[in-house]
């Protein structure tokens, strides 16, 4: 549908002028490793990097999940996005321009539902945009100033403004055609039982909440005066889930990277106080405790944190849940405990950056805050023995050996047990753990399905040498293919190679629907050519005659079962067709096993494609 508005030729200008490595950055901390870069897995959960990116090949693989494929499947995969809603964001990060007349013609049918909710998320971010600069959002904008909130940030973060009012957003949604059903799911507006319906969010300064991508998916609101509840947010929808997103970090991620560490706070005016400080490689919770999803997302950035909340005792509540998650996901985490009366927001606007740096470079890891501060050790018997049954929890989650071992020896030192007794009671709690089935463990059957080897190893030099091809058309190797997916995927290599435009490898991979063939290749077209180069012209020469030769045995046992057949049932005719089949097939066996293979396509010292 959308090679009818877009051209074709826009798209591939869009794929030639779009870097994979500068796509997946945006969402993972890669690291240079040989050709590749390499990083945690956006797809699924693991602990060491096993998702790679080829910029050669513009391509991207976990060797942990299979998940792999281009930079559109990328984004389309990552943050559920349809082909044209990738293929436009693209064309906007590499400014090429897509036809209005187009565009305007654009099928509002064809949207998903979260695209239509981020396109309306998007509208009501506008509107309440529009009403902070109006005369009606002087006040809000004169608390934001007080707040320390000058313009530059104010327009970095779309902070906007609903207006106190009943039916403010609804009327101007409805106005631009949003269904009252789609404003309700993006939990802009509230409909009651008896049909009747109103804003959510009047007379609240609006922060938006956008995703990795850069979308907005929800709102935070919060009241200028006294009125309850203070902080008022968007209920869960089809694109957000509050557990499982963080406030500002699509703008702090790149400042993340650059620093390797991520300071967490609990809320939305402490994030934009340490940033309108310059403190920019911070994030913020959404009114909920830290999740376990959230770790993870901020671990594919950095492994470094470091954690303010509010000094009271809801604050301290909060780090003390947040540690076993750390320690689960094996970060380097710091607790910074601010002076008394202060929360982040105060200390940075009276204190400054400097001062809070400085705070945040001393402040003491998560294991001598656990130490130190919570787990306590009593006096009487029963305390030292409960200090002693948490102490066995907190330990027995920590994975690195070497930091468990030091963590044993601090908190024996701290209770005055013994070391030995107090690593083995650990070490048990740990093997009751590992022990436990593990839900959706192993690789599926059809990432355990076999492919022939020998057809797969000929395709892979195919797509990496395409001007190899009339070796394998001369030769009629495909015909000996006894695979019959691969012999349909070479053919259809041969036939782009006679039409002047030989497949990408990325189009060759993401066309197949075979997911273990999608595999094997993505596998192979990761690593470096297994092929040399210099000797090219042997190396297929010798694949050839291997397809061919194994073909020939193939109808050598076939013939010879039939042949049996036929002398069974006493078919003489047959028997004799068969013999001479079965002698002509041998000879010209016995013909190619002494015939050099070669082309008469020059083809030696070619170099593997780079798409």
């Amino acid at each position: 549908m959308l090679k009818g508005y877009i051209p074709s030729e826009i798209i591939e200008e869009i794929k030639l002028r779009t870097n994979i490595v500068d796509v997946v950055s945006e969402y993972v901390s890669l690291k240079k490793t040989g050709r590749n870069f390499v990083g945690l897995c956006p797809f699924h959960k693991e602990k060491t990097p096993s998702f790679s990116v080829n910029p050669e090949k513009q391509i991207f693989y976990c060797f942990g999940c299979g998940e792999g494929g281009n930079a559109i499947s990328f984004l389309m995969k990552l943050n559920d996005m349809s082909f044209p809603q990738t293929i436009r964001h693209l064309a906007a990060k590499a400014g090429i321009a897509i036809p209005d007349a187009r565009l305007q013609r654009e099928d509002k049918g064809a949207l998903t539902e979260k695209e239509q909710l981020i396109r309306i998320n998007r509208m009501a971010a506008d509107f309440f945009s529009r009403n902070l600069t109006s005369d009606g959002g002087k006040h809000c904008r004169e608390y934001l100033s007080k707040r320390g909130m000058d313009l530059p940030v104010i327009q970095k973060f779309g902070l906007g403004y609903s207006p106190d009012g009943w039916r403010h957003l609804k009327k101007y949604l409805h106005a631009k055609g949003v269904p009252p059903a789609l404003s309700a799911k993006a939990g802009l507006i509230i409909i009651k039982d008896t049909g009747q319906s109103y804003d959510r969010f009047r007379g609240r300064v609006m922060f938006p909440i956008v995703d990795l991508g850069g979308h907005v998916v929800a709102f935070g609101g919060r009241v200028i005066g006294d009125e309850e509840p203070k902080y008022l947010n968007s209920p869960e929808s089809p694109v957000y889930v509050k557990g499982k997103t963080l406030y500002g970090l699509y703008q702090a991620k790149t400042e993340i990277k650059k620093k390797n560490e991520v300071v967490i706070v609990e809320g939305y005016l402490d994030f934009l106080s340490l940033w309108s400080q310059g403190i920019r490689n911070v994030v913020a919770t959404l009114g909920t405790a830290l999740t376990k999803d959230q770790v993870e997302l901020v671990r594919r950035f950095t492994r470094n944190v470091a954690v303010i909340f509010d000094p009271d005792a809801a604050g301290r509540s909060a780090v003390e849940r947040s540690l076993h998650l750390f320690l689960e996901e094996e970060m380097h985490a710091k607790v910074i405990s601010l002076p008394d009366g202060y929360d982040p927001d105060q200390y940075v606007r009276k204190f400054g950056q400097a001062a809070l740096e400085s705070i945040i470079s001393g402040a003491p890891p998560m294991v001598d805050y656990y130490i130190d501060t919570m787990m306590g050790t009593g006096t009487t018997l029963e305390e030292k023995l409960d200090a002693v049954k948490n102490s066995i929890f907190f330990i027995s989650n920590i994975r690195n050996l070497i930091e468990r071992n030091l963590f044993i020896k601090r908190v024996s030192e701290k209770i005055d047990i013994d070391q030995k007794l107090l690593k083995d009671e650990i070490n048990k709690a740990r093997r009751k753990v590992a022990a436990r089935p593990v839900r959706g463990a192993g690789i599926s059957g059809e990432r355990q399905q076999r492919i022939d080897s020998i057809e797969l190893d000929f395709i892979h030099l195919m797509m990496e040498y395409p001007d190899a091809i009339p070796v394998a058309v001369e030769n009629s190797v495909l015909d000996c293919f006894m695979y019959e997916e691969l012999r349909v995927l070479g053919q259809s290599l041969v036939e782009s190679y006679r039409n002047g435009r030989p497949k990408k490898v990325t189009d060759v991979i993401h066309s197949l629907d075979n997911g273990a063939l999608k595999t094997q290749l993505m596998e192979r077209a990761m690593h470096e050519t297994p092929f040399n180069a210099e000797r090219i012209d042997r190396e297929l020469g010798d694949r050839v005659k291997k397809i061919k030769l194994r073909w020939y045995e193939a109808q050598r046992r076939t013939l010879q079962k039939q042949l049996m057949e036929a002398q069974n049932r006493g078919d003489r005719e047959l028997c004799e067709r068969l013999v001479v089949e079965k002698g002509r097939l041998l000879n010209e066996e016995k013909a190619l096993k002494k015939h050099n293979i070669t082309s008469t396509t020059h083809i030696e010292n070619l170099t593997p494609r780079r798409d």
